[in-house]
């Protein structure tokens, strides 16, 4: 999964949940730019806080071990 793919799963989920972009923001204890930014795909991304968006949209990651 790439930067891309991950963004339009956290905003396709928070668009089911019908919540904001502003509304996840504050649950996350982050801003509505990083929000936007993870949505969009940017590669910059902080990986922590991309994990707690995943959290409070309540998305499994499956790890795979090599």
């Amino acid at each position: 999964m790439d930067s891309k793919s991950f963004g339009l799963m956290i905003r396709e989920k928070r668009k089911q949940m019908n919540i904001t972009q502003e509304y996840l923001a504050a649950i996350v204890k982050t801003g509505v730019r990083f929000i936007s930014d993870l949505e969009n795909g940017k590669a910059t991304a902080q990986l922590g806080k991309a994990l707690m968006v995943t959290v409070a949209l309540n998305i499994e990651l499956g790890w795979v071990e090599k």
